[in-house]
Formats: C-alpha cells, sequence, structure tokens
C-alpha cells in the first residue's frame, strides 16, 4: 500500500504537467475569454454605446477562444451582428447573418437554439431594411423583396414553434424597432 501511495505521489506531478500543457491552456483561455466578454456586455449597457467598439471587442474576443468552440464563436457572430443592427448597418448585418446561419445550420441543425437565434435576428434585420427603405422613399421594387423575406423568415419561426406566434412576434419586433428609432432620432 505504501508502494501505490509513493507512486501516485511521484506521478501526481506529472498529470498536473500534462493537464496544464493540454487542455489547461483552453481553460485558462476560456476563462479570460468570459472575463473579456463581461467587459463587452459592460459596454453594451451603457447609455450611449460606441457600437464600432464593441464590434472591435468581440473581434478581439474571437481570436482568444480556443478553435474547438464553434458554438461560442457563432454567438460571439452574432452579437456583432446585433451590433451592426444597432449602428443601422444593416447591409452588412444581413451579409453576416445569412453567412452564419448557413454555418450555424450546417453544424448545429435547423432546430438548434443558436440557429433559431440567427433565423431571428436575420429576420429582424430584413425587416429593418424593409422599414428603412419604405420610410425614406424607395420604389416598391426595392423594398418589397426585403419585406418578403422578411414574411418568410417570421412565417418559418412560427411553423416550427407555435401556429399563433407569427402575429405576436411580427407584432414584438415592428415595437422593437419602433422603441430604437426614437431613441436614435433627436
Amino acid at each position: 500500500m505504501r508502494k501505490f501511495f509513493t507512486l501516485l505521489w511521484l506521478l501526481f506531478p506529472v498529470a498536473v504537467l500534462y493537464y496544464h500543457f493540454n487542455e489547461g491552456q483552453n481553460q485558462m483561455a476560456r476563462e479570460k475569454a468570459r472575463v473579456h466578454a463581461a467587459k463587452i456586455q459592460e459596454l453594451e449597457r451603457l447609455k450611449d454605446p460606441d457600437w464600432e467598439l464593441v464590434i472591435e471587442e468581440y473581434e478581439k474576443l474571437s481570436a482568444e477562444l480556443p478553435t474547438e468552440a464553434p458554438l461560442a464563436r457563432h454567438q460571439i457572430r452574432l452579437a456583432q451582428a446585433t451590433a451592426r443592427l444597432e449602428m443601422l448597418d444593416v447591409v452588412a448585418a444581413i451579409t453576416d447573418l445569412t453567412l452564419l446561419l448557413q454555418e450555424s445550420a450546417k453544424v448545429h441543425g435547423d432546430d438548434a437554439k443558436i440557429t433559431r437565434a440567427v433565423r431571428e435576428m436575420l429576420g429582424k434585420a430584413h425587416y429593418y431594411a424593409t422599414y428603412l427603405l419604405k420610410t425614406n422613399g424607395a420604389a416598391e421594387e426595392e423594398w418589397r423583396p426585403y419585406a418578403e423575406r422578411t414574411r418568410q423568415i417570421f412565417r418559418y419561426l412560427a411553423e416550427h414553434q407555435e401556429p399563433a406566434a407569427l402575429a405576436s412576434y411580427e407584432r414584438r419586433v415592428e415595437a422593437e424597432f419602433e422603441k430604437r428609432m426614437q431613441r436614435k432620432t433627436p
């Protein structure tokens, strides 16, 4: 029994070193990324956030993460697209969200929580594009494709969750956008 504990005592540093140089590095990177994410969320909660700075910080956060974390990377890209929508950079947000939706559906599946969140944000982005084009006097040929895509996305989300959810979802998105527009206009 004494030999067993002596052997265990001698092998303990080997196990610690193995963990430190393998999974330990990833764990430290995840912890640093968690702290960085908390700082970014504080920046987002400011009364008048600097969205460009938030996007830059999300890019830095993405570089800090271990490579085996696709869910975290997708969540970061979703947050970046949300920040772009806050800046009303709708075209870039739609482009990013479309690519992210394809990747997320491929990696996580169509019914995954992250995929649904990306699809929801893409629907909002198309709605914002429609609203902005219509209120700025664009021709119907310009805003109609965005409106139709918004309808399709909302319908898909509602049909894959609850049949009665489509109307309430559209009202919620419209109210949210109206509130944001009132904040932005002086």
